[in-house]
């Protein structure tokens, strides 16, 4: 497989005005890393996919009459992959989130494989000394592996991390997980949603008491594998069965309504060559999601 793992140009490609660091309320930061991928490699060419895709996104969000962007919307520097290994990687993230949470940015991590969010959740964790916070995790798997392959940081191990640590966790859309994971389920703060339960039931409904589970505050985390593969073929472990482009929308309108997004991310894209599709939506759904999260926030005050 073959790509970039450097963007080629900012997010959405704004107007310059709404793109300065200094100015901007929220920053994309892409990660091109997947050195623990156990199927197919290739997430690490997805930042720079999403990115290149978002050139082609409308400015106007037509469902939210809005045009997010006006907040302010600044790309920052890849933080790239550090070959120390994947415990490195995550201190390299945050270290990276620290210095863009000093400057009281809301921080949208863009992967890379799953791996890439323990970077953001370890400077929330420490930066907020003991004040609550939670996490929902849109994901084909539940990630609740001890380690995979020898090593605590994979991207298999993502949920177990955020359970050592304290962290509520809500999971919707799951559809496969070992025997290990479905033992540890219950013994940690986990709730899940599988992805059956979501397409026969009220997805609007049955999230409600899941919610319930969660701090005022969450951080949310979409691993692109929540999808469908007919929906979003381009991942590294497709499982069948998965959501749909209306119902994950649903849901995270109804996260940011009643809970505050305090960070996200988006992962696990895996483009294939010459297939453009999956890498519109991964860039729509970050944008609509910036949306949702950043409802009330004011416009930059940018002089005609």
């Amino acid at each position: 497989m073959t790509g970039s793992i450097n963007p080629t140009g900012p997010f959405l490609d704004p107007p310059a005005e709404f793109a300065r660091r200094e100015t901007a309320a929220v920053v994309i930061l892409p990660v091109p890393y997947d050195a623990t991928t156990s199927y197919q490699p290739g997430a690490r060419f997805g930042p720079a996919a999403i990115i290149a895709a978002s050139h082609q996104v409308e400015l106007f969000d037509e469902y939210l009459q809005r045009e997010t962007y006006r907040i302010g919307i600044h790309t920052g520097a890849p933080v790239f992959p550090n070959v120390a290994g994947p415990e490195a990687m995550v201190a390299d993230i945050r270290a990276a989130c620290d210095e863009l949470l000093d400057e009281g940015k809301f921080i949208a991590l863009v992967g890379g494989e799953h791996t890439v969010a323990l970077g953001a959740l370890e400077a929330l964790r420490r930066r907020r000394n003991g004040r609550p916070f939670g996490v929902v995790q849109f994901d084909a798997h539940r990630d609740l592996r001890a380690q995979y392959e020898g090593c605590a940081y994979s991207h298999a191990c993502v949920a177990a991390r955020a359970v050592d640590w304290g962290l509520p966790l809500v999971q919707l859309g799951v559809r496969a997980w070992s025997r290990e994971e479905q033992d540890l389920a219950p013994r940690g703060a986990v709730t899940a949603l599988t992805a059956w339960a979501l397409a026969k039931g009220d997805p609007a409904a049955l999230f409600e008491p899941a919610l319930a589970a969660l701090p005022d505050e969450v951080y949310l985390t979409i691993d692109l594998d929540a999808f469908d593969p007919s929906v979003m073929p381009a991942t590294g472990t497709p499982e069948p069965g998965g959501l749909t482009w209306y119902t994950v929308l649903d849901l995270i309108e109804q996260l940011a309504h009643k809970r505050r997004i305090i960070g996200l991310d988006v992962v696990e894209l895996r483009p294939i060559p010459g297939f453009v599709a999956p890498d519109v939506l991964a860039a729509r759904l970050l944008y609509r999601t910036l949306g949702f999260v950043t409802h009330g926030w004011p416009d930059l005050p940018v002089q005609a």
